[in-house]
């Protein structure tokens, strides 16, 4: 009898026992799986990071400036802040006009101290301006801002720029002014006044208002569209072409212009 109540005691003792140790098993085995699951975690947000930091390396960028030297494949290009390094690609569009039309050109009649607008993709880590369109500026006497545009006055035609030096310029629409935007996929095509919205990078041609120094009345609006980023920031030398067409319908008395200053 008491060998029966001995082994009957045994046996429910290991009936308490075997769960747990089951159990225990059970809960030890997956103790890896939140390291691991960091770990692929870890590698996923590097990945993301280094994706977000190659995209934003690479934006679109118009700038205008004097080729200081050139080649058959990369010109050296003098803004008012620094030379910059442009890559002439096989696909890049070269134009100038001459006699009131436009004519294509090559890389070989870039010359030195051509003034250029240059429209491409800059590449922040080469720092390099890879041209995909290059226009031949005439040597006539313009002022030439960037900025972002902070107000758009649809009544009567003007936009308010804040430009990356800091000013705020009042910039007036003429029946004359011609507008364009560019894009990295469709180059550069027509656009009009209706299209420019609060937000937009602009790169303007124009002449100085009479006794107005914080007024241009624009000869040549490029948009090239709401930037972000500290990589869309525009460039105080930045210039459009004027191969764009007339766009909106501007005021019909156009303000009066004083005589333009040379800009280097």
């Amino acid at each position: 009898m008491k060998k029966q109540s001995l082994l009957t005691g045994l046996a429910i003792l290991t009936l308490a026992v075997l769960p747990v140790n089951h159990v225990a098993a059970q809960t030890a085995t997956p103790s890896a799986t939140p390291t691991a699951a960091s770990a692929q975690l870890e590698e996923l947000k590097v990945r993301l990071a280094t994706k977000v930091a190659e995209l934003r390396s690479v934006v679109k960028r118009a700038m205008y400036g004097t080729v200081k030297s050139v080649t058959l494949t990369s010109a050296t290009v003098e803004t008012k802040t620094k030379d910059i390094k442009i890559e002439l690609t096989d696909d890049v569009t070269i134009s100038q006009v001459v006699g009131g039309k436009r004519v294509n050109l090559d890389a070989e009649d870039l010359a030195a101290d051509d003034p250029i607008t240059v429209f491409g993709t800059y590449d922040e880590t080469l720092d390099l301006l890879k041209a995909q369109y290059i226009f031949i500026e005439s040597a006539t006497s313009y002022t030439r801002i960037a900025g972002i545009v902070v107000d758009v006055d649809d009544e009567d035609f003007v936009l308010t720029v804040n430009t990356s030096e800091g000013k705020t310029m009042l910039v007036d629409i003429e029946k004359t002014t011609k507008t364009s935007e560019w894009t990295r996929e469709n180059g550069i095509a027509k656009s009009g006044f209706s299209k420019l919205t609060v937000g937009d990078t602009v790169h303007i041609t124009g002449t100085p208002a009479a006794k107005e120094d914080n007024r241009l009345s624009a000869v040549r609006i490029l948009n090239l569209g709401n930037i972000t980023g500290s990589a869309g920031t525009p460039t105080a030398t930045t210039a459009v072409t004027p191969t764009a067409s007339a766009s909106a319908t501007p005021r019909a008395t156009p303000r009066p212009t004083a005589v333009p200053t040379a800009t280097p």
